[in-house]
């Protein structure tokens, strides 16, 4: 966890897909202190490509489902 203007930022995981037949996939991370900061940085960041659809989630609100052994 990293500051942003002096405030504690989380990572938020950001996913897209450049057309609506294509599955979604992870496209990178943004540190953020709420959603719409998280929003705006995942976009101004990832906007070199043409999304269909662009998600971000909050990475502390995910869930393992598979863990290494």
């Amino acid at each position: 966890m990293g500051l942003v203007n002096g405030h504690p930022a989380e990572p938020w995981e950001v996913y897209a897909r450049q057309d609506a037949k294509l599955p979604i996939r992870h496209i990178g991370t943004v540190d953020a202190t709420n959603v719409d900061d998280a929003t705006v940085f995942a976009y101004t960041l990832y906007e070199e490509w043409k999304w269909a659809d662009m998600f971000i989630v909050k990475r502390s609100d995910t869930t393992q489902v598979v863990r290494p052994t």
